[in-house]
């Protein structure tokens, strides 16, 4: 019997992964900080969980994303 059954949603994924959501929280701190851009309407979980496997700086994305550049 299996109690966690893999599921294509991508989303179930990242929640279970603490660290992923703290690099998330981050990112939308500085964004709506400091140019007022809210995460959730720019960037998906997908996108942003590629930069955080690379090992990039919240900071570093953050900036990336307000200046469109990603």
């Amino acid at each position: 019997m299996k109690l966690l059954h893999k599921t294509p949603k991508a989303a179930l994924y990242y929640l279970f992964h603490p660290g992923f959501q703290t690099f998330k929280e981050r990112i939308k701190d500085e964004l709506t900080s400091t140019s007022g851009i809210n995460l959730d309407d720019v960037v998906d979980d997908s996108n942003l969980y590629a930069y955080y496997q690379q090992g990039e700086s919240a900071d570093f994305v953050a900036a990336c994303i307000s200046a469109a550049s990603c």
